[in-house]
């Protein structure tokens, strides 16, 4: 018994701590350095930094807006910190109060409650990515189309939504003072993550702790990229649970359905509680109430877009029988109404970002060198191409010969590749090998209605037809002309299909009145 002593009087000088006061808590306040404050000039001094030298660099990392919506998101952040930290100060003391186990201010508990803190950090960033809820007070973080140090800046001005998954540190006994300052590092350690700056480190530190090169993989859009890199400080847990990813190609950063206005930080901060408020208002019963609410971000867009495909139907069967149809050639009319009505469902599943003065006239023409066909609508400010896939080797890929990809004109015609949600539900296509060179393509859209890929019999390049009665159409170009109506549900007038005629080489335009 008394060789036992010496250890329970050890065990109980670490978590024998006595209750702190609740009258103490400014007392406690003062004592928990605000090492954020201290930071800030440090920060400011490396943002403007990287913004001199993307200024007069070639690799431009820095635009305009997305800076000054930045730079509006994050002092509005500071400013919720600052009013939210005795809010939770006293929770964190409340805690501790409770607790059998508490233990003493030791600076040493610091390395234990990092590590733990980081590991509940990574749950909390996961589930922020698979919760709606939760994904609203993190998506402004990935707004920012453009990587760069003010990125870090975009922290939701409701994030301490989040704080619940941080409870398991708290619960353990670590000192108020130790838990604040234990989150404040781990704050600050993310900060130099969000740069194109710093390439890849030395192996070891890529594999096991955050770097930049981790942290844009994490920011990537593309399928590969997507929920990957949640660990803040250490990658341990994305080994761990399966979510590590090394960055292979350069990532294309930004949501899938991009933020038109870049700079008002309530628009920022509460785009999607706005979306979900909207959702939540047109649910059919509680189970989808619930669903809008808490489900993940890709099955709520899949729910969605299957829901308004099926309205639309319901609402082109209502307009069939009043349709009309302006016949230029009897035969094959009826397969070129259903690649129009294909084709219209396509634009009315995309997501892009409406402009105010397009029209058919002045719509760019895409002219590139394995492109097959193109689709527009007006009012739009993009297009979508559709090019011939070839692999390293420079050869076809006999998996996907077909790849969709938008033409941005709005942003100075910037090229962006289909985001994995548009390749499985709006633009994306489906290849099946048919032999003899010959592939038959089903947009993802609706798979009803095989195109087929194949060599022209004239100068034997590969082409995009429509096969009716042993005829073949080659398509070029669809236009879809909207008139009012909202996204979801565009009042169209009508559809211009512009083909070749295969057999006499001429080419013609097939109009569809809706």
């Amino acid at each position: 018994m008394l060789a036992f002593q010496p250890h329970l009087q050890a065990f109980t000088s670490v978590f024998g701590a006595m209750r702190i006061p609740a009258d103490q808590i400014h007392q406690l306040e003062k004592s928990a350095p605000n090492l954020m404050v201290y930071a800030l000039p440090v920060v400011f001094a490396f943002t403007l930094l990287e913004g001199f030298l993307s200024h007069i660099g070639e690799h431009k990392t820095y635009e305009k807006r997305e800076t000054i919506g930045s730079l509006f998101v994050g002092l509005g952040n500071l400013a919720v910190n600052l009013l939210m930290k005795i809010v939770l100060l006293f929770g964190a003391l409340w805690i501790y109060n409770a607790l059998p186990w508490r233990m003493e201010l030791n600076w040493w508990m610091l390395a234990p409650c990092f590590v733990l803190y980081d590991c509940c950090s990574y749950w909390s960033h996961r589930i922020s990515h698979f919760n709606r809820f939760f994904w609203a007070t993190h998506v402004v973080h990935h707004s920012a189309e453009h990587y760069n140090l003010t990125v870090a800046f975009r922290q939701s001005w409701v994030q301490h939504f989040k704080t619940v998954f941080f409870i398991p540190v708290a619960l353990m006994g670590f000192h108020p003072v130790v838990f604040f300052v234990a989150s404040q590092i781990s704050t600050l350690y993310q900060f130099w993550v969000h740069t194109e700056a710093i390439g890849k480190l030395h192996p070891f530190i890529e594999k096991y702790f955050g770097t930049p090169s981790n942290h844009r993989v994490h920011h990537g859009s593309q399928e590969k990229y997507l929920d990957k890199n949640f660990g803040a400080a250490f990658m341990i847990w994305d080994h761990l649970f399966g979510t590590f990813q090394y960055e292979e190609e350069k990532p294309v950063y930004g949501l899938t359905t991009p933020v038109e206005n870049k700079t008002n930080p309530f628009v920022l901060n509460f785009h999607e509680y706005r979306d979900m408020l909207h959702d939540i208002k047109n649910s059919d019963g509680l189970k989808e109430l619930l669903f809008f609410m808490f489900a993940s971000p890709a099955k709520i867009y899949r729910h969605k877009a299957e829901k308004s495909v099926k309205q639309m139907n319901m609402v082109l069967a209502e307009k069939a029988s009043g349709a009309r149809i302006i016949k230029i050639e009897k035969k094959g009319e009826r397969v070129l109404k259903l690649a129009g009505i294909l084709l219209l469902l396509i634009l009315l599943l995309s997501q892009a970002v409406p402009a105010q003065s397009s029209t058919k006239d002045t719509l760019p023409t895409p002219r590139t060198e394995n492109m097959l066909f193109f689709l527009q609508r007006d009012p739009d400010a993009n297009t979508v191409i559709y090019e011939l896939n070839f692999n390293k080797e420079g050869k076809l890929d006999d998996r996907n010969p077909v790849r969709g990809s938008w033409i941005r004109y709005a942003e100075n015609g910037k090229c962006k590749e289909l985001t994995l949600i548009e390749n499985k539900f709006a633009y994306g296509v489906k290849c099946k090998a048919l032999g003899n060179e010959e592939f038959e393509i089903r947009l993802m859209a609706y798979k009803k209605m095989p195109l087929y890929l194949k060599r022209s019999e004239t100068d034997n390049k590969y082409k995009i037809y429509i096969k009716d009665e042993g005829r073949d159409y080659l398509l070029k170009r669809v236009f879809v002309r909207v008139r009012g109506g909202s996204f979801w549900f565009p009042k169209v007038e009508y559809i211009d299909l512009i083909t070749v005629n295969s057999a006499s080489g001429i080419e013609f335009l097939k109009r569809i009145n809706i």
